[in-house]
């Protein structure tokens, strides 16, 4: 039973919003069918992405003060039986893309694990990394995009960049903050230390870093009121405008709660949550319409809910790591 949850806690199941991107990247770009099946790559690719991750950080994750209980830190995993998950799950995601879906989209997704792959060698020893990783949401994005098409509409082609911005904001100001003291006394490269953040008795912010994140996100809300001109919003635009309104909040939220780090990982959720939402709320009305209201709203509603139970269950409700 040990074992069974440690590689429950190792898949990270909470961790839905790359396993949605290709859902997305097809709907975004027309495409309503094999949705079940871009799922599937979804959960394979975003599964993998994140045991890569803790297989690159053993030796870190062990040093740190918040993560070496995590399963292959611990030992509770072995290495090779990592390997060999990871491996299954590489090779299930493209058989079904290339049993099911066009040659770019197995392209995009082969950009994805490189990207991937890229950003969890080499985040610990360079800042700028989050790109990396945003990068590969935006290729998994695509490969839905094209999984059935060989061209891409202009309002798709906007939202690919939205996978990008969301991760570098939720990796390379939120994550990278919440670690930034056994960052900086491991001297890991991060972004926020490129900055110039310090960490003493407190943590000291420079104003061009608090600049750089707030731009980021507006950034991500203009190019989600841009797709509006394309697709029909009406609920959209009202469900777009809400959140934007949390996500504006939940940035100054994390700001001020830089000394207390639970309360910082509590709002950092809540905006990871509702950047999330936004990209599905952009196509709510488009969704509604040209399949039905349920898929829509489910698409909206049903990931924060699964994140809510996941960490309840295997996590005691604790935040986001």
């Amino acid at each position: 039973m040990n074992k069974l949850r440690a590689y429950l806690q190792l898949m990270r199941l909470y961790g839905i919003f790359i396993v949605m991107m290709p859902v997305l990247g097809a709907i975004a770009n027309g495409i309503f069918h094999h949705l079940f099946l871009l799922l599937l790559v979804g959960i394979f690719a975003n599964i993998f992405g994140f045991i890569q991750n803790d297989y690159f950080d053993i030796e870190i994750d062990r040093k740190s003060g918040y993560v070496a209980d995590r399963p292959l830190a611990s030992g509770v995993i072995s290495e090779r039986e990592a390997i060999i998950l990871m491996t299954s799950l590489f090779f299930a995601s493209l058989l079904i893309t290339m049993l099911f879906f066009s040659p770019l989209s197995l392209l995009f997704l082969l950009l994805y694990y490189l990207f991937y792959t890229i950003y969890n060698k080499l985040s610990k020893k360079f800042a700028w990394m989050e790109y990396s990783l945003g990068a590969a949401a935006t290729m998994i994005f695509l490969a839905g995009s094209f999984s059935f098409k060989n061209n891409i509409s202009f309002p798709c082609l906007l939202a690919s960049f939205l996978p990008l911005l969301k991760y570098v904001f939720n990796v390379g100001i939120s994550a990278n903050l919440k670690d930034i003291k056994y960052d900086l006394m491991q001297g890991v490269a991060t972004t926020p230390a490129v900055f110039g953040v310090k960490v003493d008795d407190d943590i000291y912010i420079p104003i061009s870093f608090i600049y750089y994140a707030y731009g980021i996100k507006l950034l991500f809300i203009l190019i989600s009121f841009l797709i509006f001109l394309y697709i029909p919003a009406r609920v959209s635009i009202l469900l777009a405008i809400s959140i934007s309104i949390v996500l504006i909040y939940t940035i100054r939220k994390i700001f001020q709660n830089i000394g207390n780090r639970a309360q910082m990982l509590f709002y950092a959720e809540i905006h990871e949550i509702f950047t999330y939402m936004m990209i599905a709320a952009i196509f709510y009305d488009y969704i509604a319409i040209h399949t039905n209201a349920f898929l829509a709203f489910a698409l909206l509603i049903i990931p924060p809910v699964w994140i809510v139970a996941c960490l309840k269950i295997f996590f005691g409700g604790r935040p986001l790591e």
